[in-house]
Formats: C-alpha cells, sequence, structure tokens
C-alpha cells in the first residue's frame, strides 16, 4: 500500500570468484631405520585431501632411489578419491587424481635394495595440487640406513676316507655367499698340517674373485658377491 519514490536502490548484489582450496598431505614410512643392501623395504606412502574444497587434478609422485634395482606398488582409494593407478612398476606419477575433502589414496611400494648398496637408502614422495593452501605438507621423506648382512660359508673335501703316506690328496675348497649383500675384502684361510705339501689354484662363480694360484698355506682376499663362491683347489704330498 506504499508507493517507494526511490526503487532504483532496492536491489543489492555481492559476487565472489570461487577459488577451489584444498589441502593436500603425504606420509611416507618403512617401519624400519635400517634395512640390508641386497634385502627389500616396503614403503606406504598415503596422500589425503583435508579440503575445503576437492582437489581434481592433483598429483602424487615418488622417484625411488637408485638403490632400489626394482620397484612394484599397488594402491588403494578411500573416500571416494579416483584416478590411482591400481598396480605398476617403477617410479608413481599418477597426474589426474580426483580427491574430495576428506578421501585419501594409500600405496604399497615394495623396493628391492641392490646388493652392493652402501650409506643410507632416502626416499622422498610428493602430492600437489595447484590450489594447495599448505604446502609444507606436501612432501615426506623415509631415511634408512644400509647394513651390507651376508651369510658366509665353506665347504671342504679330498673325497676320500684315507690317504698313503708318501702318496698325494687333493682339496676342493669352496667358499660362497648365500647374501643378501655382496661382502669386498672376505678372508679364506686354510693352515695345512706339517705333514702335506701343497700348491694351490682358485677360480670364481657368480662374480667371485679369488688369487689365482699358489703354495703352501692360504691365506687369500677375496670378494663374493651376494650368491657367488670361489673354490680352491689344492694339491698336496703327503
Amino acid at each position: 500500500s506504499v508507493t517507494d519514490p526511490t526503487p532504483g536502490n532496492n536491489l543489492a548484489t555481492d559476487s565472489d570468484t570461487l577459488a577451489p582450496q584444498a589441502d593436500l598431505a603425504i606420509t611416507l614410512t618403512d617401519g624400519v631405520t635400517s634395512a640390508a643392501a641386497g634385502g627389500a623395504v616396503t614403503y606406504t606412502i598415503t596422500a589425503s585431501n583435508a579440503g575445503p574444497s576437492n582437489a581434481s587434478a592433483a598429483t602424487v609422485a615418488d622417484t625411488f632411489p637408485a638403490a632400489c634395482t626394482s620397484v612394484s606398488y599397488t594402491s588403494t582409494a578411500a573416500g571416494g578419491a579416483t584416478g590411482n593407478t591400481a598396480s605398476g612398476s617403477g617410479n608413481i606419477n599418477d597426474t589426474a587424481l580426483n580427491m574430495p575433502v576428506g578421501s585419501s589414496i594409500t600405496y604399497l611400494a615394495t623396493c628391492n635394495i641392490s646388493a652392493s648398496a652402501t650409506g643410507s637408502l632416502s626416499n622422498t614422495a610428493t602430492a600437489s595440487h595447484p590450489n594447495d593452501t599448505t604446502p609444507a605438507n606436501n612432501s615426506a621423506t623415509d631415511t634408512d640406513t644400509l647394513t651390507p648382512t651376508a651369510d658366509l660359508s665353506i665347504t671342504k673335501t679330498d673325497g676320500v676316507t684315507s690317504v698313503t703316506a708318501g702318496g698325494s690328496t687333493t682339496y676342493t675348497i669352496t667358499a660362497s655367499n648365500a647374501g643378501p649383500s655382496n661382502v669386498t675384502g672376505a678372508t679364506v684361510a686354510d693352515t695345512f698340517p706339517a705333514s702335506l705339501t701343497c700348491t694351490w689354484t682358485c677360480v670364481g662363480a657368480g662374480g667371485g674373485t679369488c688369487t689365482a694360484s699358489g703354495s703352501g698355506n692360504i691365506s687369500d682376499t677375496v670378494n663374493l658377491p651376494a650368491g657367488g663362491s670361489v673354490t680352491y683347489t689344492a694339491s698336496c704330498a703327503v
């Protein structure tokens, strides 16, 4: 019943540009602080989105260290996340992930460590999105001390149970490394009894190296990769 004399001010509008904002985070652990060269570790890598916006075209990446001679992985998504590679080998590089608020993707990656690796094993994974509001939690690193571990063994036989005084016998002596790590500078020793005069030769297998020949007692420095061996043949006069 009242006529507004100024209708031009009866409407007000506020417009905001909607900018998606997501907080992606990542965690990474293999559950140990040391590992054996030649062994394996399994990393659990979990990327998640704390919001407040859904994240499309998110990326999870992990370039594994060179000491990982091979890597295989699987992944599972939760909370509506999609786009993850279900299984694969080598580095992880998923670049088309859709991650709703509260969702996550977990990768289980097994790294087979080089038997010759030394020092430490350091692995870093990242999660990223163009509109990430908290980049400080977009990277995670796991570092393990590499501890060489090897199982050396030796066998020796001359194939008989009796010898003749004044005769001879030949010993076969084999040192081997069951791993998992390579061994450099191991010692093989045999002090023959005074009743024997011996000369010997040696050959390696599986990458094993030794002194090619000698006489008298054996006191040799050898290199034994995992799965490698050295075999001495000692010909002895009794």
